[in-house]
């Protein structure tokens, strides 16, 4: 797994300790993602919730035809393509199989909304086009996750999709952008999707187990403000530190854990953790 996340991806470890690493891109010591390492851990069942994947937002176009050329230079093997009309997004798999995408976003000035919310797509995506925005010259010295990369959003498999979708909008406060049946797609501050969920193959299916191979938790780093707000909406404390609220634990309807963190960004953060 370290292999795969610093040799291919290009990440860095940022902070390493027992059996967690945490990794990250060169410009921050704030981990995208933090694996831990569980000897016993297990293959969950197909049709279990958790992990559908979790989605690297790179700055630009530019930066993810650069992840396109490297890692493909690198014989990393992408599950698929797409262009998703708000988005532009490749597919692949770490090597214990949790989904990830690599995505850029289209100007906002560029989505189109109807009655439903936020128009999306799935088309196959213009690879020809994308490597059009690589300089003609210098490629062996592009990076496959450029400084600025982060995790934009997380999409989930869950077992009842109203159930989720009743949890995520009324108790945490998000916004449902799209609905498609079968899958849903919602945010805070009307981006295109914070958190996707869908039952494609998890229908009715088991919620997670403590020692299975993939999502331990998902980490929220929003403002003091909304922490306490938060806390507040689901009648529940958050752990404090120095006085001050630190984070908040919750669980969703598939026993997902969800930890919002206390921070000074501006703009809301995800860490995505595995075992």
């Amino acid at each position: 797994m370290l292999s795969f996340y610093e040799e291919d991806l290009g990440l860095k470890v940022v902070q390493s300790e027992a059996d967690y690493t945490a990794l990250g891109t060169s410009a921050t010591t704030e981990p995208i993602i933090i694996l831990h390492n569980e000897a016993k851990a297990v293959s969950p069942p197909l049709n279990a919730t958790g992990l559908y994947h979790y989605a690297l937002l790179v700055p630009n176009r530019e930066s993810l035809a650069a992840a396109y050329v490297v890692l493909g230079g690198k014989g990393v093997v992408f599950d698929g393509y797409a262009d998703h009309q708000v988005s532009e997004a490749l597919y692949l798999s770490d090597p214990e199989g949790n989904g990830i995408e690599i995505y850029s976003d289209r100007p906002r000035s560029e989505w189109k909304f109807d009655e439903g919310g936020v128009q999306m797509t799935t088309q196959p995506l213009d690879l020809d086009s994308l490597i059009k925005e690589l300089p003609s010259g210098g490629r062996d010295e592009l990076d496959p996750l450029t400084d600025g990369t982060r995790v934009g959003h997380i999409h989930l498999k869950v077992s009842d999709l109203q159930s989720s979708i009743t949890f995520y909008c009324d108790a945490l406060g998000l916004e449902l952008m799209r609905y498609s049946g079968t899958a849903a797609f919602l945010s805070a501050g009307q981006y295109h999707h914070h958190v996707g969920m869908n039952t494609w193959e998890s229908l009715a299916g088991p919620t997670t187990g403590k020692n299975w191979i993939g999502l331990e938790y998902i980490a929220f780093s929003v403002s003091e403000r909304d922490l306490n707000e938060l806390s507040t909406r689901l009648n529940a404390g958050p752990e404090s530190q120095n006085g001050n609220p630190a984070r908040l634990l919750v669980s969703d309807p598939d026993d997902i854990s969800l930890i919002f963190k206390a921070s000074g960004h501006q703009q809301d953060r995800f860490t995505v953790e595995g075992a």
